[in-house]
């Protein structure tokens, strides 16, 4: 199976976000940060019946206003690193070809061109428009699906199904 395509800034920023969301430790640092949520909240009504400081909310809001704007912030330098990263990276710009063997996936760009052999992947990721092809927790390739018309998506799991192992 042969699959011709061009990476766009978009593929690599919802690549990110897809590694993110499905890595191994995701969903223990969701389950953490939400019981941590749930634990401060919960002090915070215990505090406040115990003191009777229910009309002293408002000097609260600051505090939650700066929380966050802080997780905003943080989401928008994560996602304008990916951006920059994009384009800084010559390799990631122009066509890309890859090809899908018995043996092994051929990946072939300007510049440069990888032999991998099934062996050698650990997992591979779908998300919502790519496959993230992985050679270790966290190096992956991006294969954008937004142009495979259905068939070549089957037969692409099929592939992947047969070769890689799932987790």
């Amino acid at each position: 199976m042969q699959i011709t395509y061009e990476l766009t800034e978009k593929d690599f920023v919802e690549a990110y976000t897809t590694h993110c969301s499905h890595g191994p430790s995701s969903k223990w640092r969701r389950a953490t940060i939400f019981w941590c949520l749930v634990l401060l909240l919960g002090a915070f009504i215990l505090h406040t019946i115990a003191t009777n400081a229910a009309s002293d909310f408002s000097s609260y809001l600051p505090l939650l206003a700066l929380a966050i704007i802080w997780f905003v912030i943080i989401r928008w330098l994560q996602r304008s690193s990916v951006k920059r990263q994009f384009r800084k990276q010559p390799g990631a710009h122009g066509q890309r070809s890859l090809l899908l063997d018995d043996s092994a996936a051929h990946w072939r760009w300007d510049g440069g061109s990888a032999d991998v052999e099934w062996k050698n992947y650990i997992r591979y990721v779908e998300g919502e428009n790519q496959i993230l092809f992985y050679t270790s927790p966290a190096g992956f390739n991006i294969l954008p699906t937004r142009e495979l018309r259905p068939t070549q998506l089957a037969e692409l799991r099929e592939l992947l199904k047969q070769h890689i192992p799932t987790k």
